[in-house]
């Protein structure tokens, strides 16, 4: 691929992490803006960025890619989607929407098993070719980096097919993605009475098959209240550790339980929710180099949730990462832009904070910060343009998609 220099940019927001390690507390709210800045891409990654006049001067054989007056930015990572599913649950939405909690329809059986049905049922090919027209539309929003769960099968044959369209997605497309094996997302109803059975198969079954095939890069169990308990997470979680899978961990959503001190002992790449998760826990989990992922779209359609929680967990110095939790059951949407967007106008965050959230810090979340999410020299040249001239604009002017023009490792 021939090198060339992305030129005419407004701004250039030069995210960087912190001397290798995630943004946090004062250093979240900082941003490295380059009024007309220019960066140079070789071979499909960052080759240097600057002042446009010496860039150019510098690299004055390069042919240039006019970005019209945007704002380029690192794409955006997206530390937390459940991508890879079946079917579609809009009246269990709408029925939550007039009041009723999502661990009530979990009870009832609904929920995550008519999703986890529907996928059964599809064939690996049918999983791929949908999954694949989501990884379009998210990249139609700006996103090129981002994690893919299990956890729609909950038994082995169906979390491998899953995690197959994941891979099949990361070597298709040539895009960063982090492979998540999720099992424990919920107990299967055939394993209701024999709660300790599902465990020992995902520990000596499942696990093993997942790491030998080489199917997932991570482990993640929903720690929460009517489904894993905080001992069985850590015995999940630290087999799966143990075997070189690196663990995550859905945890505080709807009742802090003691998840979250798990996380910490185990030293989690991240923690996912954390809507209900007390202080003083925080404060421990904030020790560590583990990252706080909020999910901004899941609690803006909970109804009566406190969406403040990412402002306390920012305030208490602990690296923050935005995720969509694209799901079926709680937000069907992909979209980084409108996440971002909500932390800012309803979370408390300041856009700074949003956009370190949404790039640098997210790709820390997932495993792939040595790869994409920021501006650094030898980094895939993911960037993203969008259509306004400063970027305090892209909170104001919200709900649409601003994006112009994506690259991809260059292309």
């Amino acid at each position: 691929m021939d090198p060339f220099i992305i030129v005419n940019i407004s701004q250039l927001i030069a995210v960087t992490a912190d001397h290798g390690n995630p943004l946090r507390g004062i250093k979240q709210n900082e941003l490295n803006v380059i009024p007309y800045g220019c960066v140079v891409v070789d071979n499909g990654k960052i080759k240097d960025f600057g002042q446009e006049k010496d860039i150019r001067q510098k690299y004055s054989s390069y042919p240039c890619l006019d970005s019209h007056g945007s704002i380029v930015m690192p794409a955006f990572v997206d530390p937390h989607t459940h991508l890879v599913f079946a079917g579609s649950r809009e009246e269990e939405f709408l029925c939550r929407l007039r009041g009723e909690s999502y661990l009530n329809t979990l009870g009832k059986g609904f929920g995550i098993f008519s999703t986890v049905a529907s996928t059964k049922e599809a064939t690996e090919d049918d999983l791929y070719q949908t999954a694949l027209e989501r990884v379009r539309l998210i990249q139609k929003q700006g996103t090129v980096g981002l994690e893919i769960k299990s956890g729609y099968g909950l038994e082995f044959s169906v979390e491998r097919k899953i995690l197959k369209v994941a891979t099949r997605l990361k070597n298709d497309l040539d895009i960063p993605i982090c492979r998540t094996f999720l099992a424990a997302h919920a107990l299967p109803k055939e394993f209701e009475t024999r709660r300790e059975d599902y465990i020992d198969l995902i520990c000596n079954e499942m696990i093993p098959s997942v790491v030998d095939e080489k199917l997932a890069d991570c482990i993640d169990v929903f720690c929460e209240q009517g489904v894993f308990t905080p001992g069985e997470s850590l015995r999940i979680l630290s087999k799966g550790k143990e075997v070189g899978l690196k663990p995550k961990i859905h945890v505080d959503e709807f009742a802090s339980i003691g998840g979250l001190k798990i996380a910490t002992d185990l030293g989690v790449m991240s923690a996912d929710h954390l809507i209900k998760s007390k202080k003083m826990e925080l404060i421990e989990f904030g020790k560590k180099n583990g990252i706080a992922v909020v999910l901004p779209g899941t609690s803006f359609a909970m109804n009566g949730e406190d969406l403040s929680y990412p402002r306390k967990i920012v305030d208490l110095n602990i690296p923050l990462a935005i995720g969509t939790d694209f799901n079926p059951g709680t937000c069907m949407c992909c979209s980084m832009q409108t996440m971002m967007e909500l932390s800012v106008l309803k979370q408390g965050l300041t856009i700074e904070e949003a956009i370190n959230a949404s790039t640098i810090n997210a790709a820390f979340a997932c495993g792939l910060d040595q790869v994409t999410g920021s501006i650094e020299i030898g980094k895939r040249a993911d960037l993203a343009f969008f259509s306004v001239n400063h970027y305090k604009k892209l909170p104001y002017i919200w709900g649409i998609n601003k994006l112009s023009h994506l690259l991809i490792a260059g292309k």
